[in-house]
């Protein structure tokens, strides 16, 4: 498990570091990667509300891009060259412009692009729940390394992409304290909470029951830690 304290040494070493360039990032042993050196630019807004070449209507608060030949869904990596900024992006449109990354204009802030070459990298689909919950980890993104943060999270992990997890929230004596407790947790993951009896029954586990990816479950915990500072991954059931 990429623990708390681990993640705040990362970002520790990751502010007091030099800019990383693309060429010196870690990559994880269990990916190939590919980069490739195209123009990034962004979608005006008068496509907005329209069906992308995908079928999905077009958004520019999503991290999405278009481009002329890559397979939709394909997930990807963007580095703005000039300032070392990424984005996680999924394809989604098509763009007749050979060449040439078209992203929304949320995905464009978050490098800091208007025109400018930027280095693509093919992410594994492994890395989807990450895409879509980015906001959460800009702070790895701004200084240009998500590579490493996946590194690390491989090496905590030891992933394995067939299990599912969720999250032990707490543990208490009773189930009126527990109650009271959840009322912390934001409304649309109550209905999920499971009180399971532990230590011969004298004690009760508040579990969010989300059977989800190992990723995933990293980045709810995250979003949850400040609420319940004992909070764990554990194997769903």
């Amino acid at each position: 498990m990429l623990s708390k304290f681990l993640y705040s040494i990362f970002l520790a070493i990751v502010f007091t570091a030099t800019m990383p360039t693309v060429g010196a990032q870690t990559v994880s042993s269990t990916d190939t990667t590919v980069s490739y050196t195209m123009r990034g630019t962004y979608y005006s807004d008068k496509f907005v509300g329209r069906k992308t070449s995908s079928g999905e209507i077009f958004s520019q608060e999503r991290y999405t891009a278009a481009h002329r030949t890559l397979k939709f869904g394909t997930l990807l990596l963007v580095t703005n060259e000039k300032n070392g900024k990424q984005v996680i992006v999924r394809i989604n449109d098509r763009c007749p412009r050979s060449n040439v990354l078209d992203l929304s204009k949320k995905a464009a802030r978050q490098i800091g692009v208007s025109s400018h070459m930027v280095t693509v990298e093919v992410l594994p689909p492994r890395c989807y729940d990450i895409w879509e919950h980015q906001d959460q980890i800009l702070e790895v993104l701004e200084k240009g390394a998500f590579r490493s943060y996946l590194a690390l999270l491989d090496s905590e992990t030891k992933f394995d992409a067939r299990k599912l997890y969720d999250l032990e929230l707490f543990r208490c004596r009773g189930r009126d304290e527990a109650r009271r407790r959840i009322e912390r947790l934001p409304i649309f993951y109550q209905d999920q909470v499971e009180y399971r009896q532990n230590d011969f029954g004298r004690k009760i586990s508040a579990v969010l029951e989300i059977s989800t990816t190992y990723i995933k479950a990293e980045l709810v915990k995250k979003e949850l830690d400040a609420l319940f500072p004992d909070i764990k991954i554990v194997e769903a059931k």
